[in-house]
């Protein structure tokens, strides 16, 4: 049940905001630590726009009870052992604090006795996030599935709708979703046995093609829109699996893959854009947010599954024509795989950086817990220092918002066996901050929702 609300002025020209019937406790205790919370939001960045920060307290209490600071502004709330904070009162505050900061103190009660921990800040960021989030929910198996969707939620509130379930059409796999420059309005996905297909949404209009021709080695696989939307660079690929007996999961490995350039205007894979050779394996493209590169991952072809463990993907980009529909060799390598690999390169949408995924060895890094984000700075080639973002274990997909200054990333940080979308600023300088878990209204949502969170992508 929602606590109460109760909303007090004061003399001065200080608002008190108040959610529960528990006031500030007094004569608490002090603790010299900050309090361990799920998720831990303690020092985050965070848009201004995003949904409440709920959480709970990972310690024994009976009660908690919290108190947010804003400058000219405070917000209460109490709870047993969980903090739930008002919508409402939440949007005033953070509206209220863009730009600068605001402090939490919690208060826990624990055998009658209450304690006061030390005070932690959430900076509050002038720029806001896209405000939504597609992702597909599955569970992480590997063979089978049962219920599959692809969902949208948006991060103001925390409202989450369904774009299409598997329910809806035979129980059949449906993945790879992909937007253009974020746009809702310009979708894609593939649906695999009953209905199978691709299906493109534009204009109000969804069209189902068979993507299997004489040209390709296998269905399109890994897509990403041209910022114009004419034009959809995916990767074909023979693409198998198998499974360690110790303390490794799973392998996806490629016995062949292409990159290809699909003209949705023309309904044809361009001949004359596709990177296509016996010699390379080449995957994951994407292209640059002028359309003038196309990017991807390419590792000499060697035989397979025997050398799984030494495929290793330099980053490359070659240049794009729109208006010809052709790219223009030379291939140009912006980070060379030596002794590591690189997969999912993805540009930030002003242009100035290049986000990739770093593993040591394949271009499928789900399931490597060595799997880090990393950056360069396009225009100097130079890396950014990633450690804030990454943790001990993998950090694999990731997105961009429209204005270049938020991802969200693929995470498995929590319990090494889901994934979960982590969202994380990116300061001018290009360093990113502290990240923080998609908030949820039940702060124990992560913990009987079943699922991973597969392909986070930011929308408008």
């Amino acid at each position: 049940m929602r606590p109460s609300i109760k909303i007090l002025l004061l003399a001065l020209p200080l608002l008190l905001l108040a959610c529960g019937t528990t006031s500030r406790p007094d004569g608490a205790a002090q603790q010299s630590a900050k309090p361990t919370i799920f998720p831990d939001y303690t020092d985050v960045t965070i848009p201004h726009n995003i949904a409440p920060l709920n959480f709970r307290f990972e310690g024994e209490a009976e009660r908690c009870y919290a108190e947010l600071k804003g400058a000219d502004l405070i917000v209460e709330a109490s709870g047993k052992g969980e903090i739930r904070f008002s919508e409402k009162q939440w949007r005033e505050l953070l509206e209220k604090s863009r730009g600068g900061e605001i402090e939490l103190t919690l208060f826990t009660q624990s055998g009658g006795d209450w304690q006061q921990w030390q005070p932690f800040k959430i900076y509050v960021s002038d720029r806001s996030i896209d405000s939504h989030l597609v992702y597909r929910l599955i569970e992480p198996g590997y063979e089978k599935w049962h219920i599959v969707g692809i969902y949208q939620r948006n991060l103001e509130n925390f409202d989450q709708e369904p774009i299409i379930q598997n329910n809806m059409v035979g129980y059949n796999c449906i993945n790879c979703h992909s937007f253009a420059g974020g746009d809702p309005e310009q979708m894609m996905f593939h649906m695999r046995a009953s209905n199978g297909g691709t299906y493109i949404v534009q204009d109000g209009q969804i069209e189902r093609l068979n993507t299997q021709t004489d040209q390709t080695i296998s269905n399109l696989t890994y897509p990403y829109w041209h910022p114009s939307g004419r034009y959809i660079t995916t990767s074909v690929n023979t693409i198998h699996q198998f499974f360690h007996a110790t303390d490794r999961k799973i392998e996806v490995w490629d016995l062949r893959s292409d990159v290809v350039v699909y003209d949705v205007e023309q309904h044809k894979i361009l001949s004359k854009a596709s990177i296509q050779s016996e010699d390379n394996f080449e995957t994951f493209p994407s292209f640059s947010p002028d359309g003038r590169y196309l990017y991807f991952c390419s590792a000499p072809a060697t035989e397979m599954p025997e050398n799984y463990d030494k495929v290793r993907y330099n980053l490359c980009r070659v240049e794009f024509d729109p208006a010809k529909g052709e790219i223009r060799e030379p291939i140009d390598t912006l980070v060379r795989a030596d002794s590591l690999s690189y997969t999912f390169p993805r540009l930030s949408p002003d242009g100035r950086y290049m986000m990739y995924t770093e593993t040591a060895y394949g271009q499928f890094p789900i399931w490597h817990s060595d799997a880090e984000i990393r950056m360069i700075d396009v225009e100097s080639r130079q890396s950014i220092d990633m450690s804030a973002l990454n943790s001990p274990d993998t950090e694999s997909y990731h997105s961009w918002s429209s204005g270049s200054d938020w991802v969200v990333v693929s995470s498995r940080r929590d319990n090494s066996l889901y994934t979960l979308p982590y969202i994380c600023h990116i300061g001018e300088d290009g360093r990113p901050a502290k990240p923080f878990l998609l908030p949820q209204e039940d702060p124990d949502t992560y913990d009987y929702l079943l699922y991973s969170f597969n392909i986070p992508e930011l929308v408008r």
